[in-house]
């Protein structure tokens, strides 16, 4: 994200907007922008910082067309996706099963807890693998337990990325828990939360939605899949269509583009909630979602560059 830059030479000071972008691996460029020798005030700052961010933009999109990555990052993830899947193949059954029974426990812990679930990831594992209840909100217990069966459906979902499966997997998600929402677009203005940032009023998320798919339609043929499942992400969050529960549908409809895709799926941990929270602040200021992308290389590389390795 762009910073203000203050710099003295003898008596006088000069202000800059600056930001950094990635070049290639190890390697970054510094933009800068001249401001004068008087510091701007808070607004015009914001509207100054708008207008650099944009022409940042531009400098990102001639080093690396409309990817959110560098050429490099990508050849990393694509090399420890590939590792990653040949020690899984490598694995029985049992061990492959109990990876994929662990990774849908911890996403069903984090992606719930990030919205406030009061469950634990001990609760979550005894609930899911043993049906056990614990002594906690039923809208918790049934929302953890939705998750589990909306990323298992979404991992078995073999047709297209469409507005009837955004609908199915909200409907899914929430139709024991909200079941007057689930699966219908806002009638009420709502709002993201931690964020000054406006989503569409009810009255365009037909239209923004159309736009979407086409849009998604139109960058799948562009983008790396982590970079397609980061915007479509990013872009549901904006809009937030549904009333609620627009996060946890987000983070279901990363997971099936990038399993659809032959990618790792991941997982969000509640304990980095801020930082992801951040990103995607960062993403609505400046209308794309690269800062989101960069948080989940970090993620996916945390995740599965030594998974399964003994």
């Amino acid at each position: 994200m762009a910073y203000l830059v203050k710099r003295k030479r003898g008596d006088k000071v000069y202000f800059y907007l600056a930001e950094n972008i990635a070049v290639a691996r190890g390697q970054r460029k510094q933009i800068r922008k001249y401001l004068g020798t008087k510091k701007p005030s808070e607004t015009k700052l914001q509207f100054l910082m708008s207008d650099f961010e944009k022409e940042v933009e531009k400098e990102q999109v001639k080093l690396h067309g409309r990817h959110y990555l560098t050429e490099d990052e990508i050849k990393e993830i694509n090399r420890i996706n590939e590792d990653f899947w040949k020690r899984y193949n490598k694995q029985n059954n049992t061990v492959q099963e109990q990876f994929d029974q662990n990774f849908v426990m911890a996403f069903v812990y984090n992606t719930n807890s990030i919205e406030g679930s009061t469950l634990s990831p001990k609760e979550v594992e005894l609930l899911l693998s043993e049906n056990i209840s614990p002594n906690k909100p039923l809208d918790d217990v049934l929302e953890a337990k939705a998750a589990q069966k909306t990323l298992n459906f979404v991992k078995g979902f073999k047709e297209e990325f469409s507005e009837e499966l955004v609908k199915k997997i909200h409907k899914m998600y929430f139709q024991d828990t909200k079941p007057k929402i689930a699966g219908y677009y806002k009638t009420y203005q709502n709002r993201v939360t931690g964020s000054n940032f406006e989503p569409t009023p009810p009255h365009f998320v037909l239209t923004d939605m159309k736009n979407y798919f086409a849009e998604n339609n139109k960058l799948k043929k562009e983008l790396h899949p982590l970079e397609l499942a980061t915007w479509a992400h990013w872009k549901l969050v904006r809009i937030h269509p549904f009333q609620d529960g627009n996060g946890r549908t987000a983070r279901i409809i990363m997971n099936f583009i990038l399993h659809k895709n032959g990618y790792a799926m991941i997982d969000i941990k509640t304990k980095e909630k801020q930082q992801y929270f951040n990103a995607l602040e960062k993403c609505h200021y400046n209308n794309n979602a690269r800062a989101l992308a960069i948080r989940l290389v970090r993620r996916f590389k945390k995740q599965y560059q030594n998974a399964l390795k003994e």
